[in-house]
Formats: C-alpha cells, sequence, structure tokens
C-alpha cells in the first residue's frame, strides 16, 4: 500500500478552550499532548475513535484518542470467559459489585475497561507486537499512535484490495505477532479482519480490552483457536491455505512448553 497524499481533512474544533462535550479528552490537552480534535475516525457501541492534532512537543503531526462509552464495560465482553483471571488484582467489594452488575459495579468494571486495553497495548508494544503505542491513560479514555496520515487513517483489513503476495505477506505477520502475545501470555480473543489494520503492507492489531491472560484464564486456549479460525478464514479466500486447528493448537503447544 501507498501512503495518501499529504491532505489535511477540515479541523473539527479546538482543544482546549472548548470542552466539545468530551471533558475526557482535557486531560491530554492539559499534558500537552494534543491541541485539537481533527476528524471522527470510527463509532461503535463501546466508544468512539477520534484523530487528534497532535502537540509539536510530540513530535508527531496526529494522535488517535480512544473514548469509552460510559457503560462499554456491561458489554457481553465482560461475561466470566473474558473475566476470568481479572479478579486476582480486585478487592472483595468491588469483585460482588461487578458480579452484581451494581449501577458501582459498572462504574468500576467500566475503568477496569479502559485501563485493561491500555496495559495490554504497552505490554504488546513492548514485546514487539504491531499495535498503535500506548500514550495517555485517562479515566474514559486513551491516547495512542494513530495509524494512517493526513488523507486518513489506515484501512481495516476487510476493506484492502489485497493480492496473493500481500495477502500472504499480512498473514505471515498476523501469526507471528499472535505468537508474539502468546509469548507475553496474551490472547486477543476478538480478533478478526475487523479489528485489524494495514498500513505500508504492515498488520497492526487494534481493539484489545477484553484480551485475556492465558496463565489464567481457562478459556484461552479455545480463544486462540477462534482467533486463528477468524484470520485464517479471512485469508483463505485470497489463496493462503492453512490449518487453523493445527496451527492453534501447535502454538498453543510451543506456549505451554516455552518454546515461542
Amino acid at each position: 500500500m501507498e501512503h495518501a497524499s499529504e491532505t489535511f481533512w477540515e479541523l473539527d474544533s479546538a482543544l482546549p478552550e472548548s470542552t466539545l462535550g468530551f471533558p475526557e479528552l482535557d486531560p491530554f490537552a492539559d499534558l500537552g499532548l494534543i491541541t485539537r480534535i481533527h476528524a471522527t475516525l470510527t463509532s461503535g457501541k463501546e466508544g468512539t475513535v477520534y484523530c487528534c492534532r497532535a502537540h509539536p512537543s510530540t513530535r508527531r503531526k496526529f494522535l488517535a484518542a480512544k473514548v469509552y462509552r460510559e457503560h462499554a464495560a456491561s458489554s457481553h465482553k465482560w461475561d466470566s470467559t473474558y473475566f476470568e483471571g481479572r479478579e486476582r488484582v480486585l478487592k472483595p467489594q468491588i469483585l460482588r459489585a461487578i458480579r452484581a452488575r451494581t449501577s458501582f459495579g459498572r462504574e468500576m468494571a467500566g475503568g477496569l475497561w479502559v485501563s485493561a486495553e491500555f496495559e495490554t497495548l504497552r505490554t504488546l508494544h513492548a514485546a514487539g507486537v504491531s499495535t498503535p503505542e500506548p500514550i495517555a491513560l485517562g479515566e474514559r479514555a486513551i491516547l495512542m499512535e494513530y495509524i494512517g496520515n493526513g488523507a486518513g487513517p489506515a484501512p481495516h483489513l476487510h476493506g484492502v484490495d489485497l493480492n496473493k503476495d500481500l495477502a500472504v505477506e499480512l498473514f505471515e505477520q498476523i501469526v507471528a505477532d499472535i505468537a508474539r502475545m502468546l509469548r507475553s501470555h496474551v490472547v486477543h480473543g476478538d480478533l478478526s479482519a475487523y479489528n485489524i489494520l494495514v498500513w505500508d503492507r504492515r498488520a497492526v492489531l487494534i481493539d484489545v480490552p477484553q484480551a485475556v491472560d492465558a496463565r489464567f484464564n481457562r478459556a484461552a486456549l479455545d480463544l486462540l483457536r477462534r482467533d486463528v479460525a477468524n484470520v485464517c478464514k479471512f485469508f483463505e479466500s485470497f489463496g493462503v491455505g492453512a490449518e487453523p486447528e493445527k496451527l492453534a493448537c501447535d502454538l498453543w503447544e510451543r506456549y505451554r512448553s516455552a518454546r515461542l
């Protein structure tokens, strides 16, 4: 893929003169990390991602800010399958409130949802996994590396026009990153062509708040199998042959025997 031309979108508004209805972003402006909201990138049930003008001191043109909806963490991804392992660091009263889905519990779960993604991104980026670099954490927002340029964001994998050579290249990158994640005890848990970006022939894995710790979650192998199956199924139509069950089990066996 080639970079689009550096023609900037029209700026939406400025920070910090106005909160724009997004006080979650004010701390990032106060820290001198962003100066303006540039455009809305994506919006879904969990939250909205904005492209922000970066402060010159960051030596970047843009940063991405993900603002979570108030009760994003009450989604299905906080069921027992994804929650197992997280309770180790919670106080008993907080754990009871989350499991009872009280108002306090939903508030606490919301904070966990945001911090979980930030900490997972930090772990994966340090391990060499191709993910956006996390920059700063807010109460209900994450500031991270922007993938794209001034003409627009990187497309999701499902929207990229692939030829066989690029498909093979990206598939191999993604499998290598799944292995790197597992080496760091992380299973994405929701991997598909809809949460992988492609930029300059590089696959970038995104959306990891639901990721599980393979050491403490009994569903980790099943989630790994599903992640691998989703990736293999997508690339199959581009002539990339793979055996997802064999691939997932091989990764898991190498992980369990510390050979990744």
